[in-house]
C-alpha cells in the first residue's frame, strides 16, 4: 500500500511539473547559445557543496575500493547489465522521438544481449555492429519542444534542470526496480551509482583540475550536453 501511494504521489508530481509554464514550446532551437537560467543558484550551490562532501567522504572511497578490488571483467559485466536495461528505455524514447530506425537497433541490442549475452553480462550487440545510442525521457521531452526550465542541483544526484528532473521521475516510476524489495532496490541503485561514477572518474578529475569555479563549469558542461542530446534526437524529425 505504501509503495502504491508513493507511486501515485510521484506520478502526480511529474504530471504537475510537466504541465508547468516552463514546459512551453521553445521558439529558438536549443542549440543556440543562451544564458543558463539559474534563478536558484544560491540554493543550488549549497546542494552542490553537500554533494561534494558526500562524494569525498563516501562515493569516491567506495569507487576506489570497487576499482581496486573488483576484477575488470566483473566490473564490465555489471556495467553491461545496467546498459542492457538502459537500452530498453533508449529504444522506447527513440520511438517516441520518431526515430524508428534507432529504436529497432536498441531493441535488437536488448534481444541479443539478453539471450546470447547471458542477461546482458556480455555486450554481444556492439560486436555485431549494433551500436549503443543514448536516449532518455528528458531528451524526449526536449525533442517534443519542452523548455529546460531552471537549472537544478538535486541532492545526491547532481546537476539537472526541471525538464530532466521530470524525465528522471518518469524513469523512476516506470522502473521495475522501484517496486522490488527495498533492500534489493536500494542495493541495485547504489551499485549502479558506483558503476556510473567509476566509469566517469577520469572526467571528474578533469573538471576538478580545470576549473576555478567547479559549480559553474559543471553547470555549463551539463547544459551543453543536454542541449546536444536534444538536438541529436530532434534531427530525425
Amino acid at each position: 500500500m505504501i509503495r502504491f501511494q508513493t507511486f501515485v504521489r510521484a506520478s502526480i508530481i511529474a504530471i504537475l511539473l510537466a504541465s508547468s509554464p516552463v514546459f512551453a514550446k521553445n521558439t529558438p532551437t536549443e542549440a543556440e547559445p543562451t544564458p543558463i537560467f539559474d534563478p536558484l543558484e544560491g540554493i543550488n550551490r549549497i546542494f552542490f557543496g553537500l554533494n561534494e562532501v558526500v562524494d569525498i567522504l563516501i562515493v569516491t572511497p567506495t569507487v576506489t575500493v570497487w576499482n581496486t578490488i573488483i576484477p575488470s571483467p566483473v566490473r564490465d559485466g555489471v556495467s553491461n547489465v545496467f546498459n542492457n536495461l538502459d537500452d530498453v528505455y533508449a529504444g522506447l524514447n527513440h520511438a517516441l522521438q520518431g526515430n524508428g530506425t534507432q529504436a529497432a537497433v536498441d531493441f535488437q541490442r536488448v534481444a541479443v544481449n539478453t539471450t546470447i549475452g547471458l542477461g546482458g553480462i556480455f555486450d554481444v550487440g556492439t560486436k555485431m555492429g549494433l551500436q549503443k545510442v543514448y536516449g532518455d525521457f528528458g531528451q524526449t521531452l526536449g525533442v517534443w519542444g519542452a523548455s529546460p526550465g531552471p537549472y537544478l542541483v538535486v541532492p545526491l544526484l547532481g546537476p539537472s534542470n526541471l525538464r530532466e528532473t521530470v524525465g528522471r521521475g518518469i524513469r523512476i516510476v516506470s522502473d521495475p526496480r522501484t517496486y522490488a524489495d527495498p533492500g534489493l532496490s536500494n542495493g541495485l541503485m547504489a551499485l549502479e551509482l558506483v558503476d556510473n561514477r567509476a566509469s566517469t572518474a577520469a572526467n571528474e578529475q578533469l573538471i576538478s583540475s580545470s576549473s576555478f569555479d567547479k559549480y559553474a563549469f559543471t553547470r555549463s558542461l551539463y547544459m551543453q550536453r543536454r542541449a546536444a542530446l536534444v538536438e541529436a534526437g530532434g534531427s530525425h524529425h
